[in-house]
């Protein structure tokens, strides 16, 4: 049996992309699923004992890395993927690392497995069934922020938040017909929660004016524990005008307060320097 090595983090998109990995596939290899919020690639053995390693929204910091990592990742008879939305490209003559924060790692990897099949021996196993396309629309939709009229992101968003990683044992070997007939309880259910949440979240977000840039941005500051990209795409999409717009949802930790950070017409990342450099 062909076997893959697959680390993701916990998130929706994480989740997801896991059960978009088993459509691709359909059994036709072993996938070891490790759900983690970051991986060490200087911890090279936990990538051995498989034919291929597919590494989906986790960043390569740029540290240095081991000739034995590069021994036994960099070589010409394996698959070795890394697409993340930030951080450094993996270097290799056989490695395959993108980093782009404009698309869902899933989706990218669905690209190169169809434009470059003959690069990858993970494309003798893979099918492009409807499903699988469907579902990767749908999360490249969350991770782009275009997902509020798509009503298959707002199915699995509902489901993802009911089942968090077993969603993929929820859907698997199931249409979009399917998943919705079975699980309509559950999915209506979380729609309503996430939207009565966000309603009265609405109610508590302080709004005031700044200057950034010697531009006019409205600046919406409100503390969430659910729902964050949810509740930062409602806020910021309820501005119809083109005045740039910036979300902070705080959340408390037990050191300090964290905020997300989302924005409409502005950059993020120098709003992000502003706060904190």
């Amino acid at each position: 049996m062909f076997r893959i090595k697959v680390f993701v983090p916990p998130t929706f998109e994480g989740v997801t992309s896991v059960a978009i990995l088993e459509e691709l596939f359909q059994s036709k290899v072993e996938l070891s699923i490790t759900f983690t919020k970051y991986i060490d690639f200087r911890e090279w053995t936990n990538l051995l004992d498989c034919e291929a390693v597919i590494v989906l929204g986790l960043p390569y910091k740029g540290y240095l890395l081991s000739d034995d990592f590069y021994k036994n990742n960099d070589v010409p008879f394996m698959d070795f993927v890394h697409i993340s939305t930030y951080g450094e490209q993996l270097q290799g003559e056989n490695i395959i690392s993108v980093v782009d924060p404009d698309a869902d790692p899933i989706k990218i990897l669905i690209s190169l497995l169809q434009e470059s099949s003959e690069s990858f021996i993970l494309s003798r196993y893979t099918t492009l069934s409807d499903n699988a396309y469907l579902l990767t629309e749908a999360v490249n939709a969350y991770r782009t922020w275009t997902w509020e009229g798509n009503s298959v992101t707002r199915m699995l968003l509902a489901l993802y938040h009911a089942a968090y990683k077993r969603l993929p044992n929820l859907i698997r070997g199931l249409s979009i017909q399917d998943i919705v007939k079975q699980h309509a309880p559950i999915i209506k259910g979380q729609m309503e929660k996430m939207e009565d949440y966000i309603t009265a979240k609405r109610e508590t977000v302080r709004a005031n004016t700044l200057t950034i840039g010697n531009e006019l941005c409205l600046l919406k500051v409100v503390f969430a524990e659910e729902y964050i990209n949810e509740l930062a795409n409602d806020l910021l999409n309820r501005e119809i005008d083109n005045m740039p717009v910036i979300v902070c949802v705080g959340r408390t930790t037990k050191s300090s307060d964290l905020f997300s950070i989302r924005t409409k017409n502005v950059n993020a990342g120098m709003v992000a320097y502003l706060i904190n450099k």
